[in-house]
């Protein structure tokens, strides 16, 4: 259930720049895995590395989340696979896609590349905005020491 007034939001870990911006009315009826195989093939150079800059890592949820049918609160994940040099994609249930939704997030696209890899970063979503935030505090922690940190801080 994508709302009329959801966003692509575009965050670029290279600058930290964050964009939100209007769906294009090719993009508006697509969901999920269509959704992120049409951004990759709109903006990825076909011959881009996959591990390098020009690659985009794109969270969709699909186009029946939050209409209360069973095992349709889904999202995907795409990008260019390392593996094959092809569009990947990957989807999961749980809340996730749900939540995209809830707040108004059509796509989220992670772009660039950070400046210094070892830095490590999270992306912190609300209502109204996202931001990227240090996270070295987080580097080498197990999951359950990793989670307990997260909920201190959020």
């Amino acid at each position: 259930m994508v709302e009329l007034s959801a966003q692509i939001w575009r965050v670029d870990v290279g600058t930290g720049h964050i964009t939100y911006e209007e769906v294009p009315e090719t993009w508006a009826r697509l969901g999920g895995r269509a959704l992120g195989a049409r951004i990759l093939l709109d903006e990825v150079p076909a011959t881009c590395e996959p591990l390098g800059p020009q690659n985009k890592l794109i969270f969709a949820p699909g186009t029946l989340v939050g209409h209360m049918v069973s095992s349709c609160d889904r999202i995907s994940v795409c990008g260019k696979s390392p593996l094959t040099g092809g569009v990947k994609e990957a989807n999961a249930g749980g809340s996730t896609g749900l939540k995209l939704v809830w707040l108004g997030i059509h796509a989220l696209i992670i772009e660039g590349q950070p400046a210094d890899p070892s830095t490590r970063t999270l992306l912190h979503l609300s209502k109204n905005e996202a931001r990227l935030e240090p996270a070295d505090d987080l580097a080498g922690l197990g999951v359950h020491a990793a989670a307990v940190r997260l909920l201190q801080r959020f």
